[in-house]
This record gives C-alpha cells, structure tokens and sequence, in this order.
C-alpha cells in the first residue's frame, strides 16, 4: 500500500558543495615547438656563394620537390650506386630540387650508417660540384631522415 507525502515529512536542504561544472578539458596541450635545427640530428651545408636566404628557403620548404629517392633498408654499397644513379639521371633532366629519403638510423648501432653517408656524398662525392645546399627536411617531407638538395645545372667551380 502506497501513501502520499505529506508536506511536513518532506525535507530538502542545499548541499554545501558546489554544483558540478563542466571543465574545458586542456587536452591536447598546448603545441610544443621543437626547433630542429637545434637538435644534433640536423644537417645542413651550402656553397660559399649561394646566399643565405636561398638556404633559408629550402630549409622552409619553398622549392618544390621535383623528384625522391628512398634509401631506407639499404645496405651500404646498395644505396651509394642508387645514389649515383638518382643524381645522375636528376642534372640530365634538369632537376633543381631533390629529397633523399636516408632515415633517421634508429636501428643502427651507434650512430646512423645512410645518414652520415648521405651528407658525405653530397660534400665530397662525384656529384658535389653540382649541390649548391643541402638540409635536413621539414616533418612533412621526412624530418630528419630525409634530406633535401637543391641542385646546379652545371658543375660549380670549387
């Protein structure tokens, strides 16, 4: 059997505690701003002659990547002749700006095998009279595992 409240038995009081409010979540954090050229992965070098906002540029990403070559998973002697080989067949097209794909060598032990090679090639290899610069890419190109160049028609002096 059910009976009704009766007024006098009905008692209520305000909580003590504030009302639950809905919080702006701070998720995600505010953007963290890595400087990669700060990092010791980073690479970069150019000619005396070319000026520093030309080198500035393709640090920022302003040529345009005209043709790609990946030497992730490659052994060394594998990835030097396909170098070669990409480098050669760009300067007969005409190409001004290339991204070499090396990888970061995380998987290596000690310090990364392509990278390093990479850069030693474009500073002293067959092909280094036609790099006017070189650096390490922007996060959407690859980061630093890859590797932009930007190139010369014709074979600079020195």
């Amino acid at each position: 059997m059910v009976k009704p409240f009766r007024e006098k038995n009905f008692y209520y009081s305000i909580s003590p505690k504030e009302p639950f409010k809905i919080r702006e979540k701070e998720w995600p954090p505010h953007k963290i701003e890595i400087k990669l050229p700060l990092t010791s992965e980073y690479m970069e070098g150019k000619r005396k002659s070319v000026n520093p906002e030309t080198l500035w540029k393709l640090k920022e990403g302003y040529f345009s990547i005209q043709a790609t070559l990946n030497l992730r998973g490659l052994f060394l002697e594998e990835a030097r002749l396909l170098f070669e080989d990409f480098m050669e067949n760009a300067l007969k097209k005409g190409l001004s700006c290339v991204l070499i794909i090396h990888g970061r060598g995380l998987s290596s032990r000690g310090e990364p095998v392509l990278k390093k090679k990479v850069r030693e090639w474009l500073e002293r290899g067959p092909f280094r009279k036609f790099v006017l610069a070189y650096a390490s890419a922007r996060p959407c190109d690859g980061g630093l595992g890859a590797t932009y160049v930007l190139l010369s028609s014709r074979p600079l002096k020195r």
